[in-house]
């Protein structure tokens, strides 16, 4: 199945919304559309703050610059389906999407439990009237066939029945002022069977209306608290009851009553029978019987009316009715479905037989129903759907549950995975603490996905997961086979890492080369100009004891020159030789070598060595660079000391930032930085007149380290002494 199949059927479950970068609408899912009641027009071209910002007093403006600042720019919304859905904002490209996830379960599990548990009715309503969440008792009060729960478009601040009993007022007062608004009220009717006749009891309730700020929205919510006071009441109604005062109930009741004689004819029908049903005046002026009247003999209502007469039982039966079939005392042209009860009752007065008949819109309830089996049927299909593709792909629970594994997933486990089942005991790659099972607790805590790939040594396979929340709880894992990928990824992070070796060797050379030619013709050439000179000078000489002196200037020079091209020699080595091994050393240990090596020289200057090797005892590095590095220090100070005091060497190491510092700092003569600082490590470069001096030491003591990856540097005062600053690269 392709992947236009695949988005069409993920664009069934998950809402959303294409945006410009205006909040102008681009496009929006069936899903999406469903949620947001968006008719046609509003498909394309309409604006967000039209759309959403005032359901939710969020702007456009600021949900974007919650996204520009990196915060959390989502909003959380009712719908009229009765879900709570949270909106997350994301840039995509130059646009915006706009994408819902289902919140319901997670909104309303935190204060369920308290909710729950109060002794008295207690339920929430939007600042408009609309229903969101009740208590066990709240809903015992109402039932569960009350528009609050059936109808998601019922407003109970404009329901007729609650303006006439005063408890719409209740809402509008507690929304204006902010405080608690409280009056007693009737609210509903129940029937009361004694000697096989029905009541109607009236209930009684003190009625609270408080407003509680919503942080998440930015409104007011408003919270209904019905305490029944029907006993207390009752005792003063009682006296006060009659005909009038039940005929006005009646008349205002949530739902359709109507109310025959013996003989079917049609009694009373109350208001809310009357909107229900359309209810032309001049019809009800007309002396309507149920049991002549065409339209209800098409339904059987006349032989419903004769059995509940006959037997005196109530009847409660789900009819669906179309009204378009009748045309003179209704103007509800269409299909819809009713439950009916029909009981026989008493008349109060002349104490003869009555007939009720109280009549439920469940249209919606039932569009529902099949909304929810098309949903179940949707299920099955993707489900179809994933078994199908080129892609492991299973659903689990929290705990770890399998609720549903394609056959790829199967397949690639290379275990007995199965619905049911618990994946962190069946795969041992799955258990606790593996990458999986870390990566699944991080998921299901922060709701947020996690991508990442794995190895299972068992199968020799690498596999790439995607662990995605799902509304309910669950969470979905998206499976891909990368082991060739990562082959290849390590083929060719293998050929990369030869190539930068080869790079490096032939930049190493390059620079050699350079520096090589650099030194040979400023070296050399002086040298190679006197030779020219003394031997011209030779050849023009004719006396022999000229010609022996210059003879001998002449090996003088060609031994500097000999001495030159020797050291030159040294320095190409320590460039050429990269890859020279490393060892485990000691500075301790290897500065005990150099001092026995130099032995006389530091018997001779008195030099007073002292160290600080605590921090950083020990370093990976080749021991023939180490010792020379050490010894050039040690030759430096003894050989550039002052007469002026007795002279010393300090030698500390410590770790730096993962690196190891070592530094070297005496008490001679010193070096003028600013004349001499830019050439202290040049190739035969001294500074002070000293007959040992060559220029040799530094240098090679520079380009030891540099090979290896490190740095040198200097800090020197004239007469105060020198301090080398020398920091090695770890392996």
């Amino acid at each position: 199945m392709n992947e236009a199949t695949m988005g069409k059927a993920l664009a069934a479950l998950v809402p959303a919304l294409l945006l410009d970068g205006q909040g102008y609408l681009l496009e929006a899912n069936d899903r999406a559309a469903e949620l947001l009641q968006l008719e046609n027009h509003y498909r394309r071209g309409g604006h967000y703050d039209q759309i959403i910002s005032k359901r939710t007093r969020i702007c456009w403006v600021e949900l974007c610059q919650r996204l520009e600042s990196e915060l959390s720019a989502s909003i959380e919304m009712y719908c009229h389906t009765g879900e709570w859905m949270e909106w997350q904002l994301s840039a995509f490209g130059t646009n915006y999407l706009f994408t819902g996830f289902n919140i319901t379960s997670r909104r309303r599990r935190n204060d369920k439990r308290v909710f729950e548990n109060l002794p008295v009715g207690l339920q929430q309503f939007t600042p408009e009237g609309y229903h969101v969440d009740s208590n066990t008792i709240q809903r015992e009060i109402w039932g569960d066939e009350h528009p609050l729960f059936k109808d998601p478009d019922y407003n109970i601040i404009e329901d007729p029945f609650y303006q006439q009993i005063g408890l719409s007022q209740l809402f509008r007062e507690a929304l204006h002022t902010l405080q608690p608004a409280r009056r007693e009220i009737l609210l509903r009717y129940k029937e009361d069977i004694r000697d096989g006749v029905t009541r109607l009891q009236p209930y009684y309730y003190e009625a609270t209306v408080f407003p509680v700020p919503n942080r998440e929205t930015g409104s007011t919510d408003l919270f209904l608290m019905l305490n029944e006071i029907t006993a207390q009441k009752l005792a003063v109604k009682r006296l006060e009851k009659s005909e009038r005062l039940l005929d006005n109930i009646v008349e205002n009741l949530p739902i359709g009553y109507i109310q025959f004689d013996h003989y079917g004819f049609v009694r009373r029908v109350n208001h809310t029978q009357r909107r229900f049903f359309r209810m032309r005046e001049a019809a009800l002026d007309k002396h309507y019987n149920i049991m002549s009247d065409a339209f209800a003999s098409i339904y059987g209502f006349d032989k419903l009316f004769a059995k509940v007469m006959g037997e005196n039982k109530m009847l409660r039966i789900e009819m669906q009715m179309d009204f378009s079939l009748e045309k003179e005392w209704t103007d509800l042209q269409k299909e819809v479905w009713v439950d009916l009860t029909i009981l026989p009752l008493q008349d109060p007065v002349n104490k003869k037989q009555i007939v009720v008949m109280l009549v439920n819109d469940i249209t919606e309830q039932k569009r529902e129903r099949k909304i929810r089996t098309q949903l179940q049927r949707n299920t099955e299909q993707l489900h179809l759907l994933f078994d199908a593709v080129d892609m492991g792909y299973a659903t689990m629970e929290r705990n770890g549950l399998v609720t549903f594994v394609n056959r790829k997933a199967v397949a690639m486990s290379g275990g007995d995975i199965k619905r049911g089942c618990n994946i962190f005991i069946t795969l041992p790659e799955f258990a606790a603490n593996t990458p999986f099972a870390i990566r699944f607790a991080e998921a299901m805590k922060s709701n947020v996905s996690e991508s990442f790939y794995s190895y299972f040594s068992r199968m020799d396979k690498w596999y790439d997961f995607m662990l995605t929340p799902m509304p309910d709880g669950a969470l979905s894992v998206f499976i891909r086979d990368i082991t060739e990928s990562r082959k290849m990824q390590k083929d060719l992070y293998r050929a990369n890492n030869q190539l930068n070796r080869l790079n490096k060797s032939l930049v190493n050379q390059n620079q050699q080369l350079e520096d090589f030619a650099h030194i040979t013709s400023h070296n050399l050439r002086a040298p190679i100009a006197n030779l020219k000179a003394l031997m011209q000078m030779y050849m023009a000489s004719g006396q022999s004891q000229e010609r022996e002196l210059y003879l001998s200037m002449l090996q003088e020079v060609i031994h500097k020159i000999d001495e030159t091209l020797n050291d030159l020699v040294d320095v190409v080595q320590i460039r050429k030789n990269d890859d020279v091994e490393r060892e485990q050393l000691y500075f301790a240990e290897r500065l005990q070598y150099v001092k026995d090596v130099l032995l006389v020289d530091i018997e001779v200057s008195g030099i007073q060595l002292t160290t600080s090797f605590e921090k950083a005892p020990m370093l990976e590095f080749p021991r023939v660079y180490l010792d020379s590095i050490l010894q050039n220090l040690v030759t430096n100070a003894i050989r550039y000391r002052t007469l002026e005091r007795i002279p010393s060497l300090h030698l500390k190491s410590w770790k730096e930032n993962g690196r190891i510092v070592l530094t070297a700092e005496d008490n001679g003569l010193g070096i003028d930085m600013e004349r001499f600082g830019s050439k202290l490590f040049g190739f035969r470069k001294t500074f002070h007149k000293n007959k040992d001096a060559k220029g040799i030491g530094l240098f090679i003591t520079k380009t030891q380290v540099e090979a290896m990856g490190g740095s040198i540097r200097a800090e020197s005062t004239p007469g105060e002494g020198t301090k080398f600053i020398i920091t090695f690269k770890p392996e």
